[in-house]
């Protein structure tokens, strides 16, 4: 019974805290011409992380201090699944939505972050997915425009 007992308080312990297990839908990816032809596709977080990975190191307005982001570059993911249009519908999982501008990926390091400081984004914290902006090297897009399209607890990107 401890062991049976013991993986069901780890599952609820899992789902209270918002974690995303490896094998769970992650980051949903739509778009006309997008993934092979077939119009979407949806990662899960082990498929997520085995994509290139870059780190992103900046302040921003919800947290203290600076932190290191790790992710996807969107520019690299837009490139990988072949999406094409002039910007991608960053959706949230409580439905918000911006529009991001390839232009931005292209300019900056524009990152899908997944992990914080080294630790996975969890719901509590803007996970499971989060669009950083490299806001400290470049003051230019600390702005509200910019911090809009931060979009926290991502969950899908579409191209239009």
């Amino acid at each position: 019974m401890g062991g049976w007992l013991g993986r069901m308080l780890l599952l609820s312990g899992c789902l209270v805290s918002g974690m995303v297990l490896a094998d769970d839908p992650f980051l949903k990816i739509k778009g006309h011409g997008c993934c092979d032809g077939k119009g979407e596709v949806v990662l899960t977080r082990a498929e997520f992380e085995a994509l290139p990975q870059t780190e992103v190191k900046t302040q921003t307005p919800w947290t203290e201090g600076v932190h290191t982001y790790r992710g996807v570059l969107l520019r690299d993911l837009v490139k990988m699944y072949g999406l094409k249009s002039g910007e991608v519908k960053a959706v949230a999982i409580n439905d918000y939505w911006a529009a991001v501008p390839l232009e931005d990926g292209d300019k900056y390091a524009v990152l899908l972050a997944e992990k914080q400081d080294g630790k996975a984004l969890t719901l509590r914290n803007k996970g499971p997915l989060w669009i950083i902006y490299p806001l400290s090297d470049h003051p230019e897009l600390n702005k509200e425009l910019y911090h809009s399209r931060m979009v926290w607890q991502l969950t899908a990107i579409e191209s239009k």
